[in-house]
């Protein structure tokens, strides 16, 4: 049997009026999806645990089967992971993001996406000023960068900048032990864009912080070889630390205009080697943290016209195979943030009975709901039957 989860990360929402009253998978023309819950069962599954933040690092935990209350240290360790990034026992690490600020006014939590190359400048520009101070500044993917502070004690609360956007950074700053060096060093760094040259980005902005995690290896405890097609660091570093392979797409962007196609046929291809395949795509989670419904709609449509015919025809070849299809979390375009809601999941393949559902949104007639949801994988992987 091969396992394939496709993981269409924000890319649930809630009611717009603008489009007549229907969210975003209502209005978006998606017939491969909605021939897969058909033909498939489709139900719920809360990716946030209560008490916790639905950030993508809690719910992709949890949609790949790991229970986050227990494995989960911060955001960025997973991110850093990805990098090759050593992490020791007293270290702690930050996603620093690279940002618009209009005054004190998160104006983009982005920097209105800059270039990988301003992201390597930037990073290069830092660690010129920290040298030597234990701090270090690590590239990534245009905005998403990480910062490590080597040999430290602290006890933070940060938060996300998507979080804030159009509103004062002063309510948000770091609190805690440990925040005014935080704070400092963050002050200090805004120096750098003073004289512009960095497209839009005028400041940064750490969140996410955290120490090295522990947890088992996918395969101990599913019993599968694994991969991830991603090109979010934090989905890789998740992989990374499960043992799961790591597979790159060339054209991948973690953004709107990323290779659709491309991910969907490396992802099959992994199968050579992989019973289970998490593919994550982020394009959706972008558009709905730009507050833009266009974007947002196109995304969707381009994860089912340019994604699923090559998946199911893949999948196919396979004979005995299974498909989730999942939003980590729901990111409402008219809030650009993360909810904690319940998202909806549908299911097809092999010992898979359809219910009643003919279309792919989030008021589907639920055959199941997965409270605690990193259950999810046991119910995907282990049920002989579903629907039964």
């Amino acid at each position: 049997m091969k396992y394939l989860v496709l993981l269409t990360d924000g890319m649930s929402d809630l009611k717009i009026e603008k489009l007549g009253g229907k969210t975003i998978m209502q209005y978006a023309n998606t017939p491969n999806m909605d021939y897969i819950a058909k033909n498939g069962v489709g139900g719920f599954i809360k990716t946030t645990p209560d008490g916790y933040y639905p950030g993508s690092d809690i719910c992709n935990l949890t949609m790949m089967g790991f229970d986050p209350t227990k494995y989960y240290s911060g955001r960025s360790p997973l991110e850093a992971g990805s990098s090759g990034i050593d992490l020791g026992p007293n270290d702690m690490s930050f996603r620093c993001n690279l940002v618009t600020l209009d005054g004190d006014i998160m104006e983009d939590n982005s920097a209105h996406h800059v270039t990988n190359e301003t992201g390597a400048k930037s990073v290069d520009a830092l660690n010129e000023i920290f040298a030597g101070e234990g701090v270090e500044f690590h590239k990534g993917l245009g905005f998403r960068n990480l910062m490590v502070m080597r040999d430290v004690d602290f006890d933070l609360t940060t938060t996300a900048p998507h979080d804030i956007m159009g509103q004062s950074i002063k309510e948000h700053l770091p609190t805690g032990k440990g925040a005014e060096r935080l704070i400092d060093i963050m002050q200090r760094s805004n120096k750098i864009f003073a004289d512009g040259g960095y497209e839009r980005a005028n400041g940064v902005w750490f969140w996410g912080e955290g120490t090295r995690p522990s947890m088992p290896l996918f395969k101990d405890l599913y019993g599968l070889t694994s991969s991830v097609v991603a090109a979010v660091d934090l989905i890789r570093g998740i992989g990374k630390f499960a043992g799961m392979e790591i597979i790159d797409v060339p054209g991948a962007t973690g953004f709107i205009d990323t290779n659709f196609e491309g991910n969907a046929e490396y992802a099959l291809k992994a199968f050579e080697t992989s019973d289970y395949v998490f593919l994550h795509v982020e394009a959706a989670d972008e558009a709905g943290h730009m507050g833009v419904i266009e974007e947002k709609i196109k995304a969707v449509e381009n994860i089912d016209s340019r994604m699923c015919p090559i998946l199911l025809e893949g999948m196919k070849k396979f004979g005995d195979f299974r498909i989730l299809v999942s939003p980590d979390h729901p990111t409402p375009v008219e809030l650009r943030t993360h909810v904690a809601e319940p998202v909806p999941a549908i299911i097809y393949g092999t010992g898979v009975n359809p219910d009643e559902n003919t279309k792919y949104d989030e008021f589907m007639t639920p055959s199941f709901f997965i409270e605690e949801g990193y259950k999810i994988a046991d119910f995907f992987l282990k049920s002989t039957v579903i629907n039964g």
